[in-house]
């Protein structure tokens, strides 16, 4: 097999391609089969359908409803990634004596799935009448039908709607008491929380029901595993995740530190991290010092985030070096020694733009001022411009900024023709480095 196509498999299938049957050994992987199936009125004429493994059962039942017939050889044609059943592929699994309440609103799902892009909102009022009726009838089926609405709208970029109706779903498991499948529920809560249809409220409900219904070590597991997926998706650490995560590690026994840190170094690794909020950085502060002492890397990446999570001022700016100090991260920025390749130049422009918040000018910050002062030294010695001319609307420096790197002899990129440069010296100051340095 052809050595690329192997290495590449992985994120393939994760993509949602159909891979050659075995290509792939993982638990989310299933087999692709094509199943045959006839029925009288197409004489000698077959219906093909090709259907993955797990679900196969649930397509017969659903086939063999409208009178269609599978013939016995199903052949693997293929490998995918393993979907969890849906609506009506559950109910006709779990419950076929009553598949006939599923099956009558098929065709009511498929119109109203047509009408999920331009009329999103009649769209979900017409799926929420369909739950109405089908509570009245079969209410275990109401999480599933749920989940399948959510999923039209999570074909349109709809995430706002997919996560209510989600949410739903797991409202009609509560208010109904119904019995909940681990590891189906397991996989559609990656499902959503990969597509980035999890809400903050639908992660601390399911931190109680967890709590609630598995063994403590099981419930922190799955719940870290959620946060993890979530903010891969893209979604930014909620502010009361530092406590719902205490509260499973208590529960569970663990040792704290211990189970933060595997935590943190996991989250720490997402792009949207740098949207975290205060509450977490906060939180997670000493876990952090210990983690960068113990992983090198974790300095490194924690140099990559500019955080907008934050706030938009100078205490917000001045509290994110205080970490970096405390990490040690500023150390990489200054050590003419250092081998983890830190472009300080490189960092040092996009904090002078990361601290103009979307203006073209910020405050003056003297714990920014100090740490130019100390990384002067391995900035002369590398020779690499700093660029503090950029903006987003206007190409702008700020002048304190602007003539610490003149005083301290730091190469600094020409600006480009118009733009500004902006005093903003703090009341009571009467000096700026230049002036300090003469």
């Amino acid at each position: 097999m052809n050595t690329d196509y192997t290495t590449r498999a992985p994120a393939l299938l994760d993509a949602g391609a159909i891979l050659r049957a075995g290509t792939v050994a993982r638990d989310d992987a299933d087999s692709l089969t094509a199943r045959t199936y006839t029925h009288p009125a197409l004489d000698d004429r077959r219906v093909v359908r090709l259907v993955a493994g797990t679900l196969g059962e649930a397509e017969d039942l659903a086939l063999d409803f409208l009178g269609l017939t599978r013939e016995p050889d199903a052949p693997e044609v293929g490998q995918v990634r393993r979907e969890t059943l849906g609506f009506p592929a559950w109910a006709l699994v779990n419950d076929p004596a009553n598949g006939h309440h599923a099956l009558a609103l098929v065709k009511d799902m498929e119109r109203l799935a047509r009408q999920a892009k331009s009329r999103a909102g009649a769209a979900k009022d017409g799926f929420e009448a369909l739950a109405t009726r089908l509570g009245r009838a079969v209410p275990h089926f109401l999480p599933t039908f749920y989940e399948q609405a959510a999923r039209v709208f999570l074909q349109h970029d709809n995430s706002t709607y997919a996560a209510t109706l989600f949410g739903k779903a797991r409202a009609a498991e509560r208010v109904h008491g119904l019995p909940v499948d681990e590891e189906r529920q397991r996989a559609v809560f990656l499902e959503f929380a990969f597509a980035g249809a999890l809400t903050v409220k639908a992660l601390k409900d399911h931190a109680q029901d967890l709590s609630r219904r598995l063994d403590p070590a099981e419930a922190w597991a799955q719940f870290r595993q959620l946060a993890v997926e979530r903010c891969g998706a893209g979604m930014a650490p909620y502010a009361a995740l530092p406590q719902d995560a205490r509260a499973l590690i208590k529960a569970a026994g663990l040792d704290r530190e211990t189970a933060e840190s595997a935590f943190v170094g996991d989250l720490i690794t997402s792009p949207s991290i740098v949207r975290a909020p205060a509450s977490f950085w906060t939180a997670y502060r000493p876990t952090l010092v210990t983690l960068a002492a113990a992983r090198p890397e974790i300095r490194t990446r924690l140099l990559e985030i500019m955080p907008t999570g934050l706030g938009n001022d100078r205490k917000a700016d001045e509290a994110w070096l205080s970490l970096l100090a405390e990490t040690g991260a500023d150390t990489l920025l200054t050590d003419a020694e250092s081998r983890d390749g830190v472009d300080p130049a490189d960092w040092l422009s996009r904090w002078a733009l990361h601290r103009k918040h979307g203006s073209s000018s910020s405050e003056r910050c003297a714990r920014t001022l100090a740490l130019v002062e100390r990384m002067a030294p391995r900035l002369r010695a590398d020779g690499r411009t700093v660029d503090l001319f950029q903006g987003r609307w206007h190409a702008g420096a700020d002048l304190d900024l602007l003539d610490a790197c003149v005083a301290w002899d730091i190469p600094v990129t020409e600006p480009a023709a118009g733009a500004n440069v902006h005093p903003r010296w703090s009341a009571g100051s009467a000096t700026t480095p230049r002036a300090a340095a003469t």
